[in-house]
């Protein structure tokens, strides 16, 4: 049985980050996001309904052997936790000279120390979420936010004459809803879809909520998709 929850994880126990987790601390949940497509990196991310973890397995295929909706127990002891992008993360601590605080575990075999894989899979549904409304307790997790313009790009260039028309998910995107709050998306360059056209209208998205800087100053909320699919018309 797991002995705290995600929420109590994030603000009691690892609180601002850079600890080493060394009692016996075990959570549950369902994976969240997918590596399916290359948006997510070697990593997936679990959600127990009062918070989200990243877990930095360091392994490729883990839509395979971790599928969505998968219920796993996560035994922490001896595991270093901080934050990236505002989401809580779990793995091996990063060498000095790093500039990330969370490194990969790296092998099959502490992955497997880490993670209990059960037989139950079940559906997974976005937290539906004003802009408005999201907050620190969000990040990490699925969310689903409806009403969004496409208002900028970094995959543009004005110069060359680019419009929003030649915008493609690659890099940043900037959307607003009705009432004018925004929101970035976020799409590596590896994904399979990087390259495809970012749909203009009026679109709903679901991601993995972070934060972060948009346009290398100004710091937002994002959202990461797990797939194109995450993006569909309103």
């Amino acid at each position: 049985m797991p002995t705290t929850t995600i929420e109590h994880l994030r603000t009691r126990i690892v609180g601002s980050g850079g600890v080493v987790l060394r009692d016996s601390i075990t959570v549950s949940g369902c994976v969240i996001s997918s590596d399916a497509d290359d948006n997510f990196y070697r990593t997936f991310i679990v959600d127990d309904g009062t918070g989200a973890v990243e877990l930095m397995a360091g392994l490729y295929g883990l839509d395979r052997l971790y599928p969505l909706g998968t219920r796993v127990m996560l035994h922490l002891r001896g595991c270093y936790a901080d934050y990236g992008y505002g989401v809580l993360q779990v793995g091996r601590k990063a060498e000095a000279y790093e500039s990330y605080g969370v490194d990969y575990l790296g092998s099959r075999e502490a992955l497997d120390r880490v993670v209990e894989r059960g037989s139950e899979v079940e559906a997974i549904v976005a937290e539906h979420r004003f802009i408005s409304e999201l907050s620190e307790a969000d990040l990490g997790r699925l969310v689903h936010i409806r009403s969004l313009h496409l208002v900028d790009s970094s995959s543009i260039d004005t110069l060359l004459g680019d419009t929003l028309d030649d915008a493609v998910w690659r890099g940043y995107a900037l959307f607003k809803s009705d009432n004018g709050d925004s929101i970035a998306v976020y799409t590596r360059n590896y994904a399979t879809f990087a390259g495809h056209p970012i749909p203009r209208g009026e679109l709903s998205i679901s991601g993995i909520l972070q934060w972060g800087k948009y346009d290398g100053r100004r710091e937002c909320y994002q959202l990461k998709m797990r797939y194109e699919q995450d993006c569909i018309y309103r």
